[in-house]
């Protein structure tokens, strides 16, 4: 089982490199470089700290993408173990630093859809753009092969789990709603 879906994540990843092309790579780039650490997704949230309406979004965006990295850094990766794709490459083929850690699940991909998430479930509205932007971060982990499409689909779905922990824990502790 485990030998047909790293033969299929191989596949995927030979398709997608078929896509690049110099303007993409500069776009993918950009788009991980957010990604990175969480950090959009935590400037995102202090920005709504600012505003009452978004207040309780924003410590909820907090909330969970710090719970995904707990359990996708510290719990998943170490208890999976998998060699990032590459990690097989030679330098010269990647168009950003290799990253050390383990694979899967993709942590970049986790924190977007744990922040994306609580932004659904509580201001639809305001989710549109995050959604597009977690998916392109999500997309270019794949696309500058350093995850496999399995670790982006896990990532997702960590990160969609945490936000859906968090936003109803959030709303039923009355200091957190504003």
């Amino acid at each position: 089982m485990l030998s047909r879906i790293q033969d299929w994540d191989d596949r995927m990843l030979d398709r997608i490199a078929k896509l690049r092309t110099k303007r993409l790579n500069k776009i993918m780039v950009f788009a991980t470089t957010l990604g990175n650490n969480g950090f959009i997704w935590f400037a995102t949230a202090i920005v709504f700290l600012f505003f009452q309406r978004f207040r309780t979004s924003g410590i909820a965006i907090i909330i969970a993408v710090s719970l995904s990295w707990f359990f996708g850094e510290i719990a998943i990766k170490n208890l999976v173990g998998r060699v990032r794709p590459c990690h097989k490459l030679a330098e010269e083929q990647l168009l950003i630093k290799n990253p050390p850690h383990y694979s899967f699940p993709s942590g970049h991909t986790t924190s977007s859809f744990a922040a994306t998430t609580v932004m659904i479930l509580l201001d639809p509205v305001v989710a549109i753009p995050m959604l597009i932007l977690a998916v392109l971060i999500a997309f270019s982990r794949t696309y500058l092969m350093v995850h496999y499409l399995t670790d982006v689909l896990a990532g997702a779905a960590l990160g969609i789990i945490c936000g859906c922990i968090v936003v109803p824990l959030v709303l039923s502790v009355p200091v957190f709603r504003f």
